[in-house]
């Protein structure tokens, strides 16, 4: 149930066509015959307009970053909008145009070339295609598309020509094999895109995963709606909505060509915080301010304890949306303590009992903040419970075991992490390996299991050796309760 919630945005985007093309075929009194030469010209020439718009953005675009992703999808779009331009001017009867079968080939090929375009723009930056691709923005966009502006060209000068005039044999097999690749390539882009809408809310990222939803509904449409027909002719509308859906959202989040070449770019780095990041709401980013000016020791924390909270979390294989709860949590965590007073915050020395109380108090003071904010909902359960423990003995509630939100058990993690192995003003960092011994001494009582199981393997990637000695958990959780001296004993005990 939770996994079709989270991909009901495309589950109804292709279950509403798929619906709509059934409803017609089994009811042929509502799929009514007609067709306009001229008016699938106009309609095709728009959709051809929308995306070779986009497809100018992004080669300007490509230019200046030197992404590979951003040069395929200039690529995709360059593609699709020269097919489609194809397309429309080769339909029969319009502009004196004969019968012929390119008009349909065109669109299948045209299709096929912004999947397979859009899937390339998903390769890791440091493979070789990429790189080379990134060097050579132009000539990669060049190569691609000035041959296969050439060949179009030549075709509607005369739709006759290769066999035009007559269908190739087993055209029908080949075409279905087209609109199956088509599916299969457009599935990945859809996953990809929607995993990065998810994490950070970027329209731009929603409009990829609908235009790649809605052209696999047009390849459908046109595999199986009836030629003429309201059944066929509605992929045009989907076709229109997915790439006019791009186009607004590229000018929208870029006003200016500087904009929208960062906007592009941010496509498709695959960093699942950097996407998470770029979604920030205006209330999470001043309240994060607010609180690294109040509190020198927070300056860099709450980046740090996001990076690793949402390292861990990938670790954990956590989907998207927890995710973003984790890393907009540990951002926030620590928000409290602007309202902890200074003489408190910024003591030196160690904390009285009294004062070590108040500092205690800074999740439900964080909480109460954030709470005024509707767009930090999400982020509440990390911020009043970071300093659970697994075995009951933490605060502010008494939470223990599962009770905890998963994403709290993992901010806490990070957080003791952080605060064990960062320079403060009375002591310095602890060693990796120090601070991982501790921490591994509190597995099960003090911090989730499968957390520091996750932990111990990224540090690892990192470098960190593993402990010769055990730790303490107490040390571990004591020393990263403040930004404070800890007492004398526990002190002695480290």
């Amino acid at each position: 149930m939770e996994l079709l919630k989270r991909w009901r945005i495309v589950v109804g985007l292709l279950a509403g066509p798929v619906g709509f093309l059934v409803f017609l075929r089994t009811n042929p009194s509502y799929d009514p015959a007609w067709f306009s030469p001229n008016g699938h010209l106009l309609v095709v020439g728009g959709i051809a307009g929308c995306a070779l718009l986009v497809a100018i953005v992004a080669i300007v675009a490509s230019v200046s970053t030197r992404q590979a992703g951003v040069v395929w999808m200039s690529v995709a779009c360059s593609g699709v909008g020269l097919f489609m331009l194809g397309h429309g001017i080769a339909t029969p009867m319009a502009i004196g145009q004969p019968v012929n079968q390119w008009v349909a080939r065109f669109a299948y090929v045209g299709l096929l070339w912004f999947a397979a375009g859009l899937a390339l723009a998903g390769l890791r930056s440091d493979r070789r295609i990429a790189q080379a691709v990134a060097r050579r923005p132009m000539a990669t966009i060049c190569v691609a598309m000035i041959p296969s502006t050439a060949f179009v060209a030549w075709i509607v000068a005369d739709p006759t020509r290769m066999h035009g005039a007559v269908a190739w044999r087993h055209e029908s097999t080949i075409l279905e094999l087209l609109a199956v690749a088509t599916i299969a390539l457009q599935l990945v882009v859809i996953v990809r895109h929607a995993r990065r809408w998810h994490l950070g809310r970027d329209p731009l990222q929603l409009a990829l995963v609908l235009a790649a939803t809605m052209s696999v509904a047009a390849v459908i449409a046109v595999e199986h709606g009836r030629f003429a027909r309201l059944s066929w002719w509605d992929y045009h509308a989907y076709l229109l909505a997915a790439f006019g859906a791009t186009v607004w959202s590229v000018l929208h989040r870029g006003r200016r060509q500087s904009a929208m070449s960062a906007v592009l770019a941010d496509l498709f780095v695959d960093d699942v915080l950097g996407h998470i990041v770029r979604g920030y709401p205006a209330a999470l980013r001043g309240l994060v301010h607010a609180v690294e000016l109040k509190d020198a020791y927070t300056h860099g924390h709450s980046r740090r304890t996001a990076e690793l909270a949402v390292e861990l979390g990938v670790e954990m294989a956590l989907p998207a949306d927890r995710l973003r709860v984790i890393a907009r949590g540990a951002y926030l965590h620590d928000v409290g303590k602007i309202a902890i007073p200074d003489e408190i915050l910024n003591k030196p020395g160690a904390l009285t009992p009294d004062e070590r109380t108040v500092i205690e108090t800074h999740p439900l003071l964080g909480h109460e903040l954030a709470a005024s904010a509707p767009e930090l909902r999400e982020a509440l359960p990390v911020i009043l419970h970071h300093h659970e423990r697994v075995d009951g003995g933490g605060y502010p509630a008494g939470l223990c075991g599962a009770d905890i939100p998963l994403e709290a058990r993992v901010v806490a993690v990070a957080d003791v992490w952080d605060a064990l192995t960062s320079d403060r003003a009375y002591r310095p960092g602890w060693s990796p390996e120090r601070a991982l011994a501790h921490i591994e001494a509190g597995r099960g009582t003090h911090f989730d299991p499968r957390v520091v199981s996750a932990l111990v393997r990224v540090v690892v990637r990192h470098g960190v050796t593993a402990p010769s000695a055990a730790g303490q958990a107490e040390v571990a959780w004591a020393a990263a309760q403040t930004c404070h001296e800890i007492g004398r004993d526990i002190s002695a005990a480290a």
